[in-house]
């Protein structure tokens, strides 16, 4: 993977506070010396915009910048989102699927003689297999699927904080229709009661859109440096804030918080099938109420920039309705698939063309820098495609280990809460990582770079389903039935606590690998397009759901093991090709985010004097002509050796 912009794709002007002189000078010499600063005389209010060169050089601490405590409060949504989803996706098998427990109205497990049976489970409409992997693979498609259509109404009407607040709408009217559908009366009717769960879920895959793209943007968002800079603590110490070390601990902190909502699905888990599914949704719904008095005082305290007025999705289909014309395939071949969509070669080579229709010329057109920030979406982008294949290897394939897990002895134990050991690993090896096992390697000068902990989370996962096959294969040989255990009316002796263990191997591999892909997902993309390229790294989750159903043949007596081992195999060989293809991501990373910087700095100067970036007297949308022409951009104009951090001619004192 190599850089991404393109010095072609930049139409640059001078950044503000930087001289002509400066620029001259730098150029001269071909390199910058900001280690003769006199970073002594830094006062607690200021900072210096550092490189990474510098960074190895200085001696001072390197540790993750700070964000004011208020601001993680906004965690709670997500703990809210998660905890309402999975309290629902991890209650539909058994409430689908298995029939009314006996002499139970609620779906709950009742007493026999003060003493409540051991193998029992909660169950409700019992309507087989096939209606459950509906309604629960609908929910998972549906729920990573609409965040493409929430980014669109985001970037085009409303702030991301309007959005937040909807999602808590979604979710609150989601769980009243839950419960509807599984009082008595209802649960009497089961299509009836399948038809409610069916616009429940609905709603709360939109309660899951509304808030899954767009929170981690904005958090990350609120720590305002785009680079590593040196500063003063309040101890008065001199250190070095990482922007990347700071990026991270957001990321993992905002993955804990995932955690800690999905663990709430233990309670519920209980709560069906002691007290009935009335109360297991009414726990979700208690803890979204009390979101929006959380979310109010901090809506005046958040930076959250009003909505760009355009649609990213709308320029988007323009942008590659435009680079399909004639024969795309030869330009993909000599390189120039992006440069033909851009308004200048537009006007250029036909006649003056104006618009992204062929039959309508004057009809007006998007922005330059809307096809070189598409460019950069969907180049970025391509890498998440590694993580349709790890969601498979992280539990995709719920109902493989809800299978295993049926067929173990459970002595009373709810067989659909024993995945909560999933976000019980995130959530007690989360700050293990973040306190232990990082800052040692930081102090060590060993810290593992995203990469590398991308690819430990792959074999990890790749190891948990392997450690599947194994326990499948232990389970056939201590069944009754033999291969058959599935189907078999006698439990495997095997225990199912043993399944503890591909549940936390899945959850530790989500700590390194789901973490960098956030990073990736945040740090890759354009400002204008962060949430569209969050909802596209979520979306991967819904292409694995795709997978799942059509592998769903496969997933019977005595094939069970083989696909265990099969997606073992495939997970461990993706790994290594990952390892292999993007060994120098890290490197890029720093180079796509410095020349963002530029780029986003360059694209304001000129949007401030013209209202559109264009070149060569092409007009935009409302018939602007502009008369704007490339020139050297700030970053090579100072030095090629530069780090890939930030040009060295931005490494200037400035205010906090």
């Amino acid at each position: 993977m190599s850089s991404i912009l393109d010095k072609k794709d930049l139409v640059t002007n001078q950044v503000d506070s930087i001289s002509q002189s400066n620029i001259d000078s730098a150029s001269e010499t071909q390199e910058l010396k900001l280690t003769d600063f006199d970073f002594e005389s830094l006062q607690a209010d200021e900072f210096v915009a550092i490189n990474e060169l510098d960074k190895q050089h200085l001696p001072y601490r390197i540790t993750s910048g700070k964000l004011p405590w208020y601001i993680y409060l906004i965690l709670l949504v997500e703990f809210a989102e998660r905890a309402s989803y999975y309290c629902c996706n991890d209650r539909l098998g058994n409430l689908v699927e298995l029939p009314m427990p006996t002499n139970s109205k609620w779906g709950n497990v009742v007493k026999v003689n003060g003493v409540r049976p051991k193998d029992a489970d909660a169950g409700a409409l019992g309507l087989g297999l096939s209606k459950t992997n509906s309604i629960t693979n609908f929910l998972s498609f549906a729920a990573y699927c609409f965040p493409l259509v929430t980014s669109f109404i985001c970037d085009l009407y409303v702030k991301r904080m309007t959005m937040l607040f909807a999602g808590c709408a979604f979710g609150i009217v989601a769980h009243v229709i839950l419960m509807i559908a599984v009082i008595p009366g209802v649960l009497a009717k089961p299509d009836t009661s399948y038809g409610l769960l069916y616009l429940g879920v609905l709603i709360l895959a939109w309660c899951t859109a509304c808030i899954k793209p767009i929170l981690l943007p904005l958090l990350l968002s609120q720590y305002k440096h785009e680079t590593d800079i040196v500063t003063r603590n309040k101890k008065g110490e001199l250190v070095i804030h990482d922007r990347d070390l700071t990026l991270r601990r957001q990321t993992q902190w905002f993955y804990f918080a995932i955690n800690i909502g999905a663990f709430i699905s233990l309670g519920a888990g209980y709560l069906a099938r002691n007290k009935g599914y009335f109360y297991a949704f009414l726990l979700p719904l208690f803890i979204f109420a009390t979101i929006p008095f959380i979310l109010y005082p901090l809506k005046r305290k958040i930076q959250d920039p009003p909505p760009a007025g355009n649609s990213i999705l709308q320029d988007f289909v323009k942008v590659i309705k435009v680079a399909l014309e004639g024969n795309f395939l030869k330009r993909i071949q000599n390189g120039t698939f992006w440069e033909y969509p851009k308004p200048s070669y537009l006007a250029k080579h036909q006649d003056g063309r104006c618009s992204w229709i062929r039959s309508k010329p004057q009809k007006g057109i998007y922005s330059e820098r809307m096809v070189t920030d598409i460019k950069l979406t969907l180049t970025s982008s391509r890498i998440f495609l590694y993580w349709v294949i790890f969601n498979i290897n992280d539990l995709g394939l719920g109902a493989l280990t809800n299978n295993l897990s049926a067929a173990m002895k459970s002595n009373g134990v709810p067989n659909d809460v024993i995945n909560n050991f999933n976000p019980l690993a995130i959530i007690v090896f989360t700050p293990i990582l973040d306190y232990g096992i990082y800052p040692l390697l930081t102090k060590m000068k060993m810290n593992p770079n995203i990469t590398i902990r991308i690819f430990i989370g792959f074999m990890i996962a790749a190891g948990a389903m392997a450690g599947g096959a194994i326990l499948q294969r232990m389970v056939y040989n201590k069944s009754p039935c033999g291969d058959y255990a599935s189907t078999c009316d006698t439990q495997s002796s095997i225990s199912l606590w043993e399944t503890c263990v591909v549940y936390g191997l899945t959850g530790i591999a989500e700590t390194f690998s789901n973490v960098g892909g956030y990073q990736i997902a945040f740090v890759t993309s354009p400002s204008n397009m962060k949430s569209l390229v969050m909802a596209l790294f979520l979306f991967m989750t819904a292409l694995s759901s795709i997978i799942d159903i059509i592998i769903s043949p496969a997933l019977k007596d005595p094939n069970l093991v083989k696909v265990f081992g099969a997606i073992a195999g495939i997970g461990a060989a993706f790994a290594f090709w990952w390892l292999f293809q993007y060994w120098t991501l890290p490197r890029d990373m720093e180079i796509i985010a410095a020349e963002l910087l530029e780029y986003e700095k360059e694209m304001a100067a000129l949007e401030d004097k013209t209202g559109s970036v264009s070149d060569d007297g092409y007009a935009d949308e409302k018939g602007n002509s502009f008369g704007v022409h490339p020139i050297t951009s700030v970053r090579s104009a100072t030095s090629n050796n530069l780090s890939p951090v930030v040009s060295g001619m931005e490494a200037v004192v400035v205010k906090k």
